[in-house]
């Protein structure tokens, strides 16, 4: 085998034989640029629940880098998504979560039904494009993942969330305790990381580190237990718990959940379980550039249920706290002049040490930005 990595982006397709993505994927902002339209502008991102979205008028925005949309529920029930800009001068419309009978925006006061379309703006009564639709919002693409998780996607020709995500649904329903029943907390709490958003990903794709740097989390869940597999275009990490007394966190007797479970999307969304009541958590690791990046969390839990004060000290803070200094730690060995590229840990049978599912999302980038 050779002794240093091929040229870049060649990523073969065993792990055992692959190296990984180099540095410069990492920390190059040429390849920061390809991948806004190679990969988050031609991908599905979260944006919220369908629980928020109860009402007609009910809406929430997202984001992801300078692309900032509007999802909303139309007089017609339907969930339909906007870019959140006025046709006039391109002021933001919309900000956070909320309720609208009409959209108008803040600048001149031009506005906009549910369903998108034009209502109307002083002195624009005789203008030719405000009759035959020209002053419309621009659609973007909506799909609902679970009937819980709304994605939205810049790319009219992408694949359709629900090919991408085969099979996912039907497992989180599976396997999370009490699925149907668990609604979104109002509050969403967000974390600012001096990381690419692909070390996020690589971080979260394997617990190969979990010896080592997170030992809390190696002393409650059966690392003999653990298993990666890999998908297409999504990934899974389960194992039981070990023991209700461990060092993370007590686990109360006859717990929802006895398992950590753990789901990831292709390109930035997570969804998570850890041992305890019931409850899911969604992560997003959003870009902002070639340096730094965003985490944000959503927590669905049971319908007037008090959350576990020692699991969220543990996984919001001594967990999260481990996982932010691995990853900038990484962003700055990454622009080392003495690093090219690594290697992967590849175990067949999926258990802990595995880095298989690092290996398919480095494929996954590598085959987005070829196709750019």
């Amino acid at each position: 085998m050779n002794s240093v990595p091929p040229p870049a982006f060649e990523i073969a397709a065993s792990p055992g034989e692959s190296w990984t993505l180099p540095g410069r994927a990492y920390t190059d902002p040429a390849i920061f640029d390809q991948e806004r339209k190679a990969i988050h502008f031609r991908s599905w991102h979260y944006a919220g629940s369908t629980l928020e979205l109860a009402k007609p008028g009910s809406y929430l925005t997202a984001r992801i880098l300078d692309q900032a949309v509007i999802i909303v529920r139309g007089k017609d029930q339907s969930i339909r998504g906007f870019y959140n800009v006025c046709q006039h001068r391109a002021h933001e419309l919309l900000t956070g979560r909320g309720q609208v009978g009409v959209i108008t925006c803040p600048y001149h006061a031009w506005s906009y039904g549910t369903d998108g379309r034009f209502r109307g703006g002083r002195g624009t009564a005789d203008m030719p494009q405000a009759r035959s639709g020209g002053f419309d919002l621009k659609s973007v693409r909506v799909e609902i993942l679970a009937d819980r998780f709304v994605f939205f996607n810049l790319d009219p020709q992408a694949m359709a969330l629900s090919d991408q995500a085969a099979g996912l649904a039907e497992e989180l329903r599976r396997e999370v305790p009490q699925f149907d029943q668990l609604v979104p907390d109002s509050a969403t709490l967000t974390t600012e990381l001096r990381a690419n958003w692909k070390v996020l990903v690589d971080n979260f794709l394997e617990c190969y580190h979990c010896h080592n740097a997170h030992p809390a989390f190696a002393d409650m869940l059966d690392m003999k237990t653990y298993r990666v597999d890999s998908r297409p275009y999504w990934m899974s990490q389960k194992s039981r718990l070990a023991k209700a007394d461990n060092r993370a966190y007590p686990v109360a007797p006859g717990a929802a959940c006895t398992e950590g479970l753990f789901w990831w999307l292709w390109p930035t969304t997570t969804f998570n379980v850890l041992p305890g009541s019931a409850e899911l958590t969604v992560f997003n690791f959003l870009p902002l550039d070639t340096d730094r990046s965003v985490q944000t969390l959503q927590r669905f839990a049971l319908p007037g249920s008090t959350p576990d004060a020692a699991r969220d000290r543990y996984g919001n803070g001594e967990l999260t706290d481990e996982d932010v200094a691995l990853c900038e730690s990484v962003q700055r060995g990454l622009h080392s002049q003495g690093y090219g590229a690594g290697r992967f840990v590849y175990d067949p049978a999926g258990g802990e040490t595995s880095e298989a599912a690092v290996h398919q999302f480095h494929r996954l980038v590598a085959q987005a930005l070829a196709q750019a």
